[in-house]
């Protein structure tokens, strides 16, 4: 089957036969997609029931009211096949899919604006253990720094490193500068895709605390408050009882996060796979073609992680499964070959042959790929109704866009801490592209920043961190 695939892709990139090896294309690509969205989906069910088992009382009301329902659906809809109503299903899942969507979206900002309090609370905590404070020569400190980044000669590690120690060095450049190196950053954008663009202003904004959703009180109000509680204090007057007790708000949040994101992120995982399904579906299987695991195998697999779901027991899997597991080994792998290898024949399908496919009546059958494509990519939380941009990035809207970010940056420097106002720098410098033309101008930068930090306390947070790093 794979040469006759090779095949019929070769013909329809060049022109040849599309009404006949269009269809060809499509059946295999929904019995393909359909294959390997049940193997994920038995694999990512497997281990989020494992994780259930151990940590679920743990897990937020909302999290486990979103389990029960994708449980239900799976139950009713994959095992049953009760598809009398399958477009309202589908369109359940989707809503479905757009809540763990928002809810990630709270939890990824919450998550970046702990982060910053982390940073100052490290930065912060020698004040209170004087006797742990490592001393270090500027210069012998900046040169170790520097053959720790400079100890490999691929550009992508390089790069990666500088970032890396960007984000934790004290941060003793003036704002003008620091506005300066963000507009050169967005000049990187300049004749690009506005979607890209846009995609690196919203992590600048969530690296510096400027993205509030208007969900995120109601949703997380504890979350809210706590980051209210750190907000408020003045980190350079802060008595030791009183960083004790903000230090707890600050792990206890961060513990939440950590249990409540990687819940959400495997739900993303197993509704884009349900939801794949449910499309793909009314199109496999039409034509038969070479298929590595019996529908058995995964209705058996799926049946008893769902049925373990659904029990009140909470009970280990049977180990009767591990050989059923056995049977799927290899076969994402193989699929995977099929993707890449269609890939480009499906866009080129989409964009030279719709009117094809509409006077073939296979218009919707299309759609149901490129959208089942969509779900099982590497991109989870795929916006799956964002239309491409064509609108390329000018000099204008760089600068209107800087202008903005320079403002809103501006207004929270002058209402926050400076201790805070440096996180938020060194967050942004330490995610922005490297700004730097040689070796020459990251040393000199290392160096200044080391000589210029007279706060020993933030000092000996930066080398201990990033002795960490280079041990690492």
């Amino acid at each position: 089957m794979k040469t006759s695939l090779t095949e019929v892709c070769n013909q329809i990139k060049k022109g040849k036969y599309p009404e006949e090896n269009i269809p060809k294309l499509f059946n295999y690509l929904a019995n393909q997609y359909n294959t390997y969205a049940r193997v994920n989906l038995v694999m990512h069910y497997e281990t989020f029931y494992e994780s259930y088992l151990e940590d679920h009382e743990n897990w937020s009301e909302e999290a486990q009211d979103i389990v029960s329902k994708i449980n239900r659906i799976i139950h009713d809809n994959l095992l049953l096949n009760n598809n009398a109503e399958k477009e309202k299903i589908i369109k359940e899942v989707d809503e479905l899919r757009k809540e763990i969507m928002k809810r990630m979206n709270y939890l990824s900002i919450y998550l970046d604006i702990f982060q910053i309090y982390e940073y100052v609370f490290n930065r912060t905590e020698y004040r209170f253990k004087q006797d742990e404070i490592i001393t270090v020569e500027d210069d012998d400190f900046a040169r170790k720094i520097l053959r720790y980044i400079f100890d490999t000669e691929d550009n992508v590690v390089i790069n990666a490193k500088i970032m890396e120690t960007i984000g934790q060095l004290p941060v003793r450049i003036t704002k003008q500068r620091f506005f300066t190196i963000l507009r050169e950053s967005l000049q990187n954008y300049l004749g690009r895709e506005r979607s890209t663009l846009n995609t690196f202003l919203y992590m600048l904004r969530t690296n510096a605390m400027l993205i509030s959703e208007e969900g995120m009180k109601n949703d997380y109000p504890r979350l809210w408050e706590q980051k209210e509680a750190l907000a408020a204090l003045r980190y350079n007057e802060i008595s030791e009882e009183k960083f004790l007790e903000a230090e707890k708000v600050l792990r206890q949040a961060a513990a939440f996060l950590n249990i409540e994101s990687s819940v959400y992120y495997s739900l993303q995982e197993i509704i884009n796979e349900v939801y794949a399904i449910l499309l793909i579906s009314t199109y496999a299987g039409i034509v038969e073609t070479d298929t590595p695991v019996s529908e058995e195998t995964i209705h058996t697999i799926l049946g008893e992680i769902n049925t373990a779901f659904l029990s009140e027991d909470k009970a280990e899997l049977a180990k009767k499964l591990e050989t059923k597991f056995e049977e799927l080994e290899g076969i994402q792998e193989n699929v995977v070959y099929t993707f890449i290898e269609t890939d480009d024949v499906l866009n080129e399908v989409d964009k030279n042959y719709r009117k094809l496919t509409e006077s073939l009546m296979i218009d919707p059958f299309l759609n149901v790929l490129l959208r089942t494509r969509q779900l099982l990519s590497d991109s989870l939380f795929i916006d799956l109704e964002e239309e491409a941009a064509d609108s390329k990035v000018s000099e204008s809207l760089i600068e209107s866009e800087a202008e903005k970010i320079e403002e809103d940056m501006t207004a929270l420097f002058a209402s926050h801490d400076r201790m805070i106002a440096r996180a938020v720098m060194a967050n942004t410098l330490g995610n922005v592209p490297v700004f730097f033309k040689n070796r020459t101008e990251v040393m000199n930068y290392v160096r200044y920043s080391l000589e210029h930090c007279k706060d020993p306390y933030e000092k000996a947070a930066c080398v201990e961190i990033i002795n960490k790093l280079i041990i690492e």
